[in-house]
């Protein structure tokens, strides 16, 4: 999104914040507001909470998008009224000011019920210089963020004091515009969480889908075709024919050998396995218990053997790929025969496994080891030799897969995160203006909704005929938005078989142009295809909206509005996978972008069925024309390679 700087600027004078603009007032945190930071309680009585009275808000109840009320402690009148002056009101900036959340930050938008805080929390109440909405998003600043790392001080844990907090520098633009810069960043930064909420549950999706194919493969094969029967093991349930169960013990004993002089004493972990634990101390950046004295306790472990390490009957089965030592709490596992470890090293780490490893504790207390002599208890399946290794092997290669796809989708969330915290800096401190972006009055009708029906009205009145589709419409709705920077649509788009598509707002367009009368779908033949109605044309009073942009959207239209849905279906592929590389801060080479749209490793499978010259000639193409992104909107969605085979949408 591209926006213009202010007209004039001045020197702040001030460390980490350079120039502001001219009309800002540069002042004192002390001298704008009230601040209180020595006020709360650490802890109270247990007769002084009670079940529903005055809320007592944590830290943690301050740490998302809006204020946790529910969630909270509440306490008595009489502790409530101790402190009057700290019950919150509508507008207090609440900040935590000590601990591992210090910096943290939020606003009372609105206040349900009484509240207060306890003393981790410093209220901060704006004088009439400042919108509390905008001090809010002034903490998020990195200007704020290094002032705040600058001052904070304490012994061990890191504390803001109050004599600190009222030093702070805060920049006071006239409150007109604090307003329309508050209005900019909370509909900016809803976009953009949503999106980081959209790729967190891609993440938990993922994750129960790495889940799920360990868990069948280890107990029900590959062959999905395969005969079954029951198993007569209630953890796993049913298994191919030609599989049998066996007694943990007929698979595994126990080795109870000491230690060499030799080996190197390991450490269990689930989240590096076994490691050498000179190795885990560096990776962590923590101790841990070492053996010095006494050695003669530790057990030997040979490589491919399993230990039974955790005490939390949480998956405590760790598969050990070279020799060392470990000491006499755990359990040293041995394979017998018919074992092919990485397999074993899946099914032990399977939920339904673990479970029927925690049911041998018959609910003792967490912290008891877990011997042996529950391990035995749990009966394991009996795979042949080779089918093991099929089973291992796939699973290496599709948990691979998988979590190649997380990390792709966590360094998603820190570029959003980021791109987050640059925006919000750059607005409340003047370096961007979004006030000449906010200027022109958006009419109360004018919904995101609405606007998109508007524009696909537009797009069928001079592009419909016999190659319009539902694939073309959302090709083209996509380039106008973007290309033109339609801040109204907000769509949210994923990356799909036939290019970016937004389902639910294609839904809604379908819906909108039937019940404004302006267009109807109706399926002809195998496709879908539209034609107008009685109040067709009754779009083009709404689009002086959009005088300022009118130009672009006629590009687009009057470019791709006859071609072929395929040539509109890799222009608006190029054109997203190219603005992505831009939102990621990227130069990219053409040879990157094409590789971003034309691979199933980027985009989807389908598109390396298009002929790999299409891509080079429709970049150069769109160069030619000018229908070149800027970097504008939010980034699609990378789920394509989740859903290999899926189609698009009806044509």
């Amino acid at each position: 999104m591209s926006f213009p700087r202010y007209e004039r600027y001045k020197q702040s004078g001030v460390q980490w914040l350079g120039e502001v603009p001219e009309h800002w007032k540069i002042s004192r945190l002390g001298f704008e507001s009230w601040v209180r930071a020595r006020l709360g309680w650490k802890g109270l009585k247990a007769d002084e909470y009670v079940d529903n009275g005055y809320v007592f808000l944590a830290t943690p109840n301050i740490k998302y998008r809006f204020i946790d009320f529910e969630n909270v402690n509440y306490i008595n009148q009489a502790r409530f009224d101790e402190s009057p002056e700290i019950k919150l009101r509508e507008g207090d900036v609440l900040l935590a000011k000590d601990g591992s959340t210090l910096g943290t930050v939020n606003v009372v938008r609105s206040l349900p019920r009484e509240a207060t805080v306890n003393s981790s929390i410093a209220v901060i109440t704006p004088h009439e210089s400042l919108l509390g909405t905008y001090l809010y998003y002034q903490f998020q600043s990195k200007f704020m963020r290094d002032t705040i790392e600058s001052l904070k001080g304490g012994m061990g844990v890191p504390h803001l004091f109050q004599e600190d907090l009222n030093k702070f520098r805060v920049l006071c633009p006239p409150n007109e515009e604090q307003e329309r810069i508050v209005e900019f960043l909370d509909r900016e930064t809803e976009k953009i969480d949503s999106l980081i909420a959209e790729q967190r549950r891609l993440i938990v999706f993922l994750l129960e889908k790495r889940t799920a194919v360990i868990a069948h493969s280890v107990t029900q094969g590959l062959n999905r075709n395969a005969r079954m029967k029951r198993s007569g093991v209630t953890w796993i349930g049913n298994f191919p024919v030609h599989w049998n169960s066996v007694s943990s013990r007929r698979l595994f004993r126990v080795r109870n050998e000491s230690a060499r002089d030799t080996d190197q004493q390991l450490t269990a972990s689930q989240k590096y396995g076994m490691v050498f634990q000179s190795d885990y101390i560096e990776m962590e950046g923590r101790r841990v218990v070492e053996v010095i004295q006494g050695t003669d306790s530790l057990r030997h472990a040979e490589r491919n053997d399993f230990i039974i390490s955790l005490r939390s009957f949480q998956g405590g089965l760790e598969w050990c790929k070279f020799p060392g030592s470990v000491t006499f709490h755990y359990v040293v596992l041995v394979p017998i025969k018919e074992v092919h470890e990485p397999y074993f090293a899946y099914l032990f780490k399977s939920t339904s496994y673990i479970q029927a490893l925690r049911a041998t504790a018959n609910l003792i207390r967490d912290g008891q080891d877990l011997r042996y002599s529950h391990f035995v208890l749990v009966d394991l399946p009996r795979v042949p030799i080779e089918e093991q290794v099929q089973i291992a092997s796939f699973l290496d290669i599709e948990t691979a897969r998988i979590d190649t796809l997380i990390s792709e989708v966590q360094v998603a969330i820190e570029k959003l995160q980021e791109r987050r915290s640059a925006l919000i800096s750059a607005v409340i401190t003047g370096k961007i203006n979004v006030i000449a972006k906010l200027a022109k009055p958006v009419r109360s009708t004018w919904s995101t909704g609405f606007a998109r029906q508007v524009l696909a009205a537009e797009t069928l009145s001079r592009c419909n005929g016999s190659r319009m589709g539902r694939i073309k419409l959302q090709k083209l709705i996509h380039l106008c938005e973007y290309h033109a920077q339609l801040d109204e649509l907000r769509s949210t788009y994923s990356r799909k078989a036939a290019g970016p598509f937004d389902a639910q707002a294609m839904a809604g367009v379908r819906n909108g142009l039937l019940q404004q009368r302006w267009f109807e779908e109706f399926k002809d033949g195998g496709r879908y295809a539209y034609r107008p109605l009685e109040k067709a044309g009754g779009h083009k009073q709404y689009l002086t909206h959009w005088e300022d942009k009118q130009a672009r959207i006629d590009q687009v239209l009057n470019l791709l509005g006859g071609a072929r849905t395929r040539t509109c279906e890799i222009a608006s592929t190029l054109y997203a996978a190219w603005n992505d590389l831009l939102i990621e801060g990227k130069n990219p080479t053409d040879a990157e972008i094409i590789h971003e749209a034309s691979s199933a490793e980027r985009w989807h499978e389908s598109k390396e069925k298009i002929a790999a010259d299409k891509w080079p000639k429709a970049l150069e193409w769109m160069r030619a024309k000018e229908l070149v992104p800027l970097g504008y909107g939010t980034h699609t969605m990378h789920q394509a390679d989740l859903f290999k085979g899926e189609s698009h949408e009806p044509a």
